[in-house]
């Protein structure tokens, strides 16, 4: 038999205590000599050496019950080699610090249960011992001694799910054989989310490599606590008929993971000022969404979206990027209502006017142009022509509107239709178009057969279509928008009138999210509302930025570190955040070849927000045909000697209290006996 914390072994010193008490509580006598009372002095002896008797059995009572508490508490165990060790040389301990392990179990925090349970392992192994210690957030790449694992354990907090359990069983296979060794141990520890069993296949029993997995159930803090996740957010903009700007709406989605939780609180903040506050029942399982006008001079500062306080923090917070700072520019030719009420009305667009001699004078280049949107017939000569489609090859995106029946749907580029027609109709869009990946994020929820589509009363109508691809249809059959690539770019074609035959489609609220997906269909142009934070990932760069030796200047949360800028072929820029930066939260990249700098938002992945372990985990590690050795954390017992320790644990209490009790029952008889005499 050992112990598990053997420290606690000097608790034995406490009996010198009762030792003390007995040896050092003297009773002085006093002799009375008295005639004749030799059968009362022969009595009296006897019930001396009685009395002497007592108090030794209750020394030993009462110091057999204190060793018996001491030796509960040092952890024992009846494994003599090391608990879950088993004499390993090489130890992996995994331990899955995820988010949810931040959840207050019955004995405090999960991750710090965990870590307990490994400290526990790491001091009972020999100095000799290899060990590697994997988590979500750090990788060791060399073999530790368990000294030097303590002080990396130590450090250990909670982050990312990025690895599953597949993953772990092939870094240790992997670890196995590049090690060398014959025999390998290999400590799980997990509160079982569904997403770390994903992808799990059945695999082929290995005997050189012993498994053990410790579950951390998460049961225990769900009914006190719940999970509300802030899960994303995106801008609608919103215009009338009139073309007048009804503002910009910033909406988001909260998700109810589990819990107890019935009330979802939404803020948006900037500057310390709140500007949208709501409060919505929600019910587990929920999603709902939240909604908000918010005005132009606002969406030019960081935004801050802030959920009310549950079980996880997480993902309670969402920080947004100013909109000035990832506008897309458009150059437009020809006019047109609709239009002008889509660059009114949405901030993440910028109109700039082009016309047929900025063509010819090649000075779209020049014009930093992200998309080129035609209204009406363009008359280029040979060498304007070739101009624009140069511009499109390097990157641009052009869409073309077909203006009237009496016009070619477009002149400037090669025809693709041969000997087409207009047609009158009077049809819907059809919602099956919508699976384009074009659309795929514009829409906050999957649209159904009950969506109210926007009709259309004409079409152009090709005999032939050649390489361009139909991206929206109507319910007849006809395209609606075609798409062809052309190098790095894309030309658009739109074959409806929009003064007539797209009426009910421009006052739609269909127009704006359209058209914009397409202004930013290329891969160049993706730029999302926040930065999702990975350490050591590429970050995409809302705009272009001057640099100096391809390094700019990352400041915010108190730190500044410089980060390297690369530019990919579409000349999209992005920065390398190497371990910077460390926190969420609003950043300022400087360049001191730009006068003003870029504020950009970092947040947390919206991942593992589950507050329910997987109740079929068990299952599942039987259905992949590996040897698991499996038991249940509780933050005390030693790893995966669960059972022989309660066992023992036990009859060490046990022990204690019938000693204990042995000592009352003494001190009871003898005050009893001292009341009945005389």
């Amino acid at each position: 038999m050992h112990f598990q914390q053997p420290n606690m072994l000097w608790g034995l010193l406490l009996l010198a205590i009762p030792l003390l008490i007995h040896l050092f509580q003297f009773h002085r006598t006093k002799t009375i000599y008295f005639p004749g009372v030799f059968r009362l002095t022969q009595r009296l002896q006897q019930a001396r050496q009685q009395k002497r008797l007592e108090h030794w059995l209750v020394l030993i009572a009462r110091m057999l019950g204190l060793a018996c508490m001491v030796f509960a508490f040092s952890m024992p165990s009846c494994s003599e080699d090391g608990g879950a060790t088993k004499g390993h040389s090489h130890i992996v301990i995994l331990i899955d610090n995820g988010f949810s392990m931040s959840v207050d179990g019955d004995k405090g925090p999960l991750i710090e249960q965990a870590k307990s349970q490994a400290r526990v392992i790491l001091s009972d192994l020999p100095e000799g011992t290899q060990v590697k210690l994997l988590t979500q957030t750090q990788q060791s790449e060399l073999w530790l001694s368990p000294s030097q694992a303590l002080g990396v354990l130590d450090t250990l907090s909670v982050g990312l799910q990025k690895f599953t359990l597949k993953d772990w069983v092939e870094r240790v296979q992997l670890l196995q054989q590049e090690a060398g060794v014959r025999s390998l141990g290999a400590i799980v520890f997990s509160d079982m989310q569904s997403a770390f069993f994903s992808g799990m296949l059945p695999q082929s029993s290995d005997d050189q490599i012993d498994w053990r997995l410790v579950h951390l159930d998460l049961d225990a803090a769900e009914t006190t606590v719940g999970n509300l996740s802030l899960d994303t957010a995106w801008y609608v903009s919103q215009f009338s008929s009139d073309s007048k700007s009804e503002g910009l709406v910033v909406k988001a989605k909260v998700s109810h993971r589990g819990g107890s939780i019935s009330e979802a609180k939404l803020k948006l903040i900037s500057e310390g000022k709140t500007l949208f506050a709501q409060t919505k029942t929600i019910t587990a399982g929920e999603t709902l969404e939240f909604e908000s006008v918010v005005s132009q001079s606002n969406m030019e500062k960081p935004m801050v979206l802030v959920l009310g306080e549950d079980g996880y923090r997480y993902d309670n917070q969402l920080h947004l990027h100013p909109v000035k700072t990832w506008q897309t520019t458009v150059g437009v030719i020809g006019m047109d209502r609709a239009l002008d009420a889509l660059f009114a009305a949405q901030p993440l667009l910028r109109k700039r006017s082009v016309s047929a001699l900025d063509i010819q004078n090649n000075a779209l280049n020049g014009m930093g142009l992200d998309a080129l949107v035609c209204v009406g017939p363009v008359k280029l000569s040979k060498v304007g022509v070739e101009r624009l489609r140069s511009s499109i090859e390097a990157g641009m995106v052009f869409l073309q509107f077909t203006p009237s029946a009496s016009n070619a749907p477009w002149d400037v580029l090669k025809q693709q239709y041969i000997n087409g027609t207009w047609k009158r109709l009077d049809e819907r869009m059809a919602s099956a178009g919508l699976s384009h990946p074009l659309f795929q994020g514009i829409f906050s929820e999957q649209l159904s057969d009950k969506v109210n589509m926007p009709a259309f009363s004409s079409v152009f109508v090709g005999e032939a279509m050649g390489d361009a691809e139909s991206v929206l249809q109507l319910e007849g059959g006809q395209s609606l928008l075609l798409s062809q690539r052309i190098e790095s770019g894309s030309q658009w074609f739109w074959l409806s009138d929009l003064n007539e035959g797209s009426k009910q489609f421009l006052n739609s609220g269909w127009f704006l999210p359209v058209v914009t997906q397409v202004f930013a269909s290329s891969t160049a142009q993706e730029k999302p509302l926040y930065g999702v934070l990975f350490s050591k990932q590429m970050m995409s760069l809302p705009a272009p930025i001057a640099t100096d030796e391809r390094a700019v200047q990352l400041q915010g949360m108190g730190r500044s570190a410089m980060v390297e800028v690369q530019t990919n072929a579409q000349q999209q820029a992005s920065i390398y955040l190497g371990a910077e930066p460390s926190a969420p939260g609003h950043y300022r990249l400087v360049s001191p070849l730009e006068k003003l700098p870029i504020t950009l938002a970092f947040n947390w992945p919206r991942l593992e927000s589950n507050l329910t372990s997987d109740p079929n985990w068990k299952l599942v590690l039987a259905q992949t045909q590996m040897r698991w050795n499996s038991s249940e954390g509780d933050g005390k017992s030693s790893i995966l000697e669960n059972e022989p320790l309660k066992v023992l644990w036990r009859l060490f209490i046990w022990g204690a209290a019938i000693f204990f009790a042995v000592e009352v029952l003494l001190l009871l008889r003898r005050t009893n006996i001292k009341t009945q005499e005389p």
